[in-house]
């Protein structure tokens, strides 16, 4: 059989990386472009298309060196005194050309792709889908009221972590122990409020309701002249 890859490749743990890798890729790719065009997705086809997904893809990749050093070990064995052979690189070999082709677009691919996914994960997670629909029976009442409140255009996460690094990553780790709550089911009923630990309101209430800028009764009055001969001053207050 005319095996266009290094022998290395072709065994079981390598394979199965591979078609792994290869099968997340495509659902990936078309799970973007459905999130894309597609109009009222499921909350839940973000966490599948830009969290689980590409972990399993990430997953598959490392099962190729993986098998592939399984694989020489393995021949080794099957050849008594037979001695480690380094690595080398023959671009003379079809195979070793085919190899690094892939590998160099292959790389290409993946490094976009996960600056692509990287961004969209981050995206996704900071969105109102998120926060408010994913976890729809913890967050239900919440949503609901969100929803009609005066801060309804207003994303979750402008309040609730507010700009920069710092605050995300320690919002990411309590998420993370809120995502425990959820699936073992020791969230408590109801939510609790008010929130406590939440960022000072300075950093995150005042980018929008400016205290310098606050004031009080004001009042406007605008001048109209009636259609008679006089045209009579209208006044409103």
């Amino acid at each position: 059989m005319n095996r266009k890859l290094p022998s290395l490749f072709y065994n079981p743990i390598s394979m199965f990386g591979g078609i792994t890798a290869m099968v997340s890729f495509g659902i990936v790719l078309f799970l973007l472009l459905l999130d894309i065009f597609a109009r009222g997705t499921s909350p839940y086809l973000g966490v599948i298309a830009f969290i689980i997904l590409p972990a399993i893809l990430v997953f598959g990749l490392v099962l190729i060196p993986i098998g592939m050093k399984v694989e020489h070990n393995r021949r080794l064995r099957l050849r008594p005194g037979g001695q480690p052979r380094s690595f080398y690189l023959d671009l003379a070999k079809p195979s070793h050309r085919l190899a690094t082709a892939i590998f160099l677009g292959g790389s290409v691919v993946f490094l976009l792709g996960t600056a692509v996914g990287s961004y969209r994960a981050y995206e996704f997670t900071e969105s109102v889908t998120f926060c408010g629909q994913l976890c729809h029976t913890v967050m239900k009442p919440e949503f609901t009221a969100y929803q009609n409140s005066p801060h309804a255009r207003v994303t979750c996460v402008q309040c609730h972590v507010g700009p920069g690094a710092g605050w995300y990553a320690r919002s990411k780790l309590s998420g993370a122990y809120q995502v425990y709550a959820t699936i073992f089911n020791r969230y408590p009923r109801p939510i609790p409020t008010p929130i406590e630990n939440l960022r000072p309101a300075r950093e995150t209430c005042e980018q929008c309701h400016w205290p310098e800028k606050f004031h009080g009764w004001q009042e406007k009055q605008f001048d109209h002249f009636l259609p008679d001969e006089q045209n009579s001053r209208w006044t409103i207050r």
